[in-house]
């Protein structure tokens, strides 16, 4: 018996030593969250692929290093022939969540160099004041990884004739008044004529 109290007594001790021995361990390091593999392309959009001479738009770049400086290169060459307004596709670099945009606008830039965010996005604005094919290139200048788009910027459009809608409502407009005055005109002779009928009547009417 007394031997069976020294064993269970040191077998007691033994397992509260292991359990402060097990509570005193670091936790063990979490792994670090791995860039995706392959990295995503960088690309490079524009908030219109076309815009009239002077007009501002938006350049959108992503799938860059994080904080990474990216070169931008700006190449204006003539017009294509018989280039006419693209439609509006509203732009995909819209929706990119921008960490930094810069509030300025530069003008006829031909290098810009721009820092991305943590996520390898940036925007920068921009406007030309000449006609022609604009290629932009975007050049990362740590991870080398290039991205390219075009926009067409074109002469200012002459505003269109009224048409539609606008020209149904001035025809329905001069209708009305056209028929507003050939109701007055047509009161006018109907009082005229009474009034003349009247004055017959009173001259023929007997005395006494």
């Amino acid at each position: 018996m007394r031997l069976s109290r020294i064993i269970g007594s040191a077998v007691a001790t033994l397992a509260t030593v292991g359990a402060f021995a097990i509570a005193g361990m670091p936790a063990a390091a979490q792994p670090l969250p791995q860039p995706p593999y392959p990295p995503v392309p960088p690309a490079l959009t524009v908030s219109d692929p076309t815009v009239e001479v002077g007009e501002t738009f938006t350049v959108f770049g992503s799938g860059y290093g994080g904080n990474e400086l990216v070169r931008l290169d700006f190449v204006l060459g003539p017009l294509a022939l018989g280039a006419q307004p693209a439609a509006d596709t509203g732009g995909v670099g819209a929706m990119l969540p921008v960490a930094r945009q810069a509030p300025l606008v530069h003008t006829n830039p031909t290098t810009l160099t721009v820092r991305a965010n943590v996520t390898g996005e940036f925007s920068v604005r921009v406007r030309f004041t000449r006609t022609g094919t604009l290629d932009i290139t975007g050049t990362g200048l740590t991870t080398g990884r290039v991205a390219s788009t075009t926009v067409t910027i074109v002469r200012a459009q002459p505003p269109l004739p009224v048409t539609g809608s606008e020209t149904g409502s001035q025809i329905a407009v001069g209708t009305m008044l056209l028929i507003a005055g050939a109701l007055l005109v047509l009161v006018a002779v109907v009082w005229r004529s009474r009034s003349r009928r009247t004055g017959r009547t009173r001259r023929l009417t007997p005395v006494g």
